[in-house]
């Protein structure tokens, strides 16, 4: 009985660690994010300053 048990919870284990997290496939690190680096807003040149 004791056997039985220890085969159950070893089939248990086993089929929970080849599931992982769901995903398929190879693992991956996830691409670094892009900054982006916002347009500069030019003031006009012909206003006169006050």
């Amino acid at each position: 009985m004791q056997r039985i048990f220890a085969l159950v919870l070893l089939a248990a284990l086993s089929l929970i660690g080849l599931t992982g997290c769901g995903n398929k496939g190879p693992l991956f690190l996830p691409p670094e994010p892009v900054e982006e680096v916002p347009a500069e807003v030019e003031t006009p040149a012909d206003s006169e300053p006050s």
